[in-house]
């Protein structure tokens, strides 16, 4: 018995509301409610492999700044997320470390590194 399941397009302000139809099997049949090719790209993906840049802060030491924002580089498995911010829960990096700078390399396997998103000064050189 054929499932839908929902899916919002976010690579445009639209957001188009899609419909995906799957078999049993678990492939998708058809795809309704998409406006462009990029739209229905999205939706095979997300329902295939959804993936998420990982946003978030990681402790600092030696620093007048207590926290360092970073980012995976690239998208990762949603489904890595939450053990992705368990390990960041266990990072303390130490200055100096500059905007793009390499805070953890391969995330969990994914081949994805997390970097920063802002330089880390040591204590003395305050901005």
């Amino acid at each position: 018995m054929a499932r839908e399941e929902k899916i919002t397009c976010i690579n445009c302000p639209l957001g188009c509301p899609m419909i995906l139809t799957i078999d049993d099997g678990g492939e998708v049949t058809s795809i309704d409610g998409y406006k462009c090719k990029v739209g229905k790209k999205y939706a095979m993906e997300e329902y295939a492999n959804p993936t998420r840049v990982l946003t978030a802060t990681v402790l600092t030491q030696g620093s007048s700044q207590d926290l360092l924002p970073v980012r995976t580089a690239a998208p990762i498995p949603k489904a890595k997320l939450v053990e992705g911010m368990r390990v960041l829960a266990k990072v303390k990096v130490s200055p100096p470390v500059a905007m793009g700078g390499v805070v953890i390399s391969n995330l969990l396997g994914t081949g994805v590194d997390i970097v920063a998103t802002s330089d880390l000064d040591s204590r003395s050189e305050r901005r």
